[in-house]
């Protein structure tokens, strides 16, 4: 693992999200984590590394789940932890971490306390877990359990959106400076001005989207973003500044600061 590292050498932890199901990959279930994951990476500073999309293969999940552990300084996964034959997740991440699998009482104690009775058989297959998973409470209420920096979760979107800030707020990173500019302008017209920027801030992110649908306000988003010290603050805020020079402040429709902008700086 390797966190990065912005400007002024803080330590910014990366991430990576591993979905799971073959109801996902075909379709049969709407995938909503992605995004809710992403988004709670943005507003906790974690850098995004990467999402794997897997199906009910146990012995893929757990080589996934072991190239992540190693890559990342945290690992959400969701689905795959109910009570059917295709909820393969917690046997993944033991194969994964070389672990074996047990009953654990303590969290059947847990949950039958939660729910205020005692659990079938059904049920309790939900607390067969690796003997080294720990179980932890959040502060808006419940708990989230994880094996060592990979945190299993619920593959329905309500519960696991529930478990997110809780858990990213363990990794807490500085949030990036990221501003968008709206433009009428057309890219192509752009793109040496975009060039010219990106060679003079190699340290920034520049992304540009042409926009084709004649009922929006504006022909091209540019996205800029960099690690959300003061310097990258500066050099964001310098970027956007040479791109509205370059393209004439007639053609800026509006600029957004999505996050460590100077309301926030």
């Amino acid at each position: 693992m390797a966190a990065t590292q912005n400007a002024g050498g803080k330590a910014r932890c990366r991430g990576g999200l591993i979905v799971i199901g073959d109801e996902v990959l075909q379709r049969r279930t709407e995938e909503r984590n992605v995004a809710a994951v992403l988004d709670a990476f943005a507003r906790y500073g974690i850098e995004p590394g990467e999402v794997a999309i897997l199906g009910d293969d146990v012995v893929r999940i757990a080589q996934v789940v072991r190239e992540f552990a190693a890559r990342f300084d945290v690992v959400l996964t969701t689905g795959g932890v109910g009570p059917t034959h295709d909820d393969l997740t917690w046997q993944a991440v033991a194969l994964a971490t070389d672990d074996a699998l047990v009953l654990r009482q303590d969290v059947v104690d847990a949950m039958e306390q939660r729910s205020g009775q005692a659990l079938s058989p059904e049920q309790r297959r939900m607390a067969v877990l690796p003997t080294r998973t720990e179980v932890e409470l959040l502060p808006a209420g419940g708990f989230a359990m994880h094996t060592g920096h990979v945190w299993v979760l619920p593959g329905v979107p309500s519960m696991a959106a529930r478990k997110l800030d809780g858990i990213c707020a363990r990794y807490q990173g500085q949030v990036p400076a990221l501003v968008e500019a709206y433009c009428t302008a057309d890219e192509w017209l752009v793109v040496a001005t975009i060039d010219a920027i990106v060679a003079a801030h190699p340290q920034v992110q520049i992304g540009s989207y042409p926009v084709f649908d004649l009922s929006l306000d504006h022909r091209l988003r540019v996205s800029m973003r960099a690690e959300g010290d003061s310097v990258g603050l500066t050099t964001v805020e310098a970027c956007l500044a040479a791109l509205i020079a370059a393209i004439g402040a007639d053609k800026l429709v509006r600029t957004v600061w999505l996050s460590g902008g100077p309301a926030a700086a």
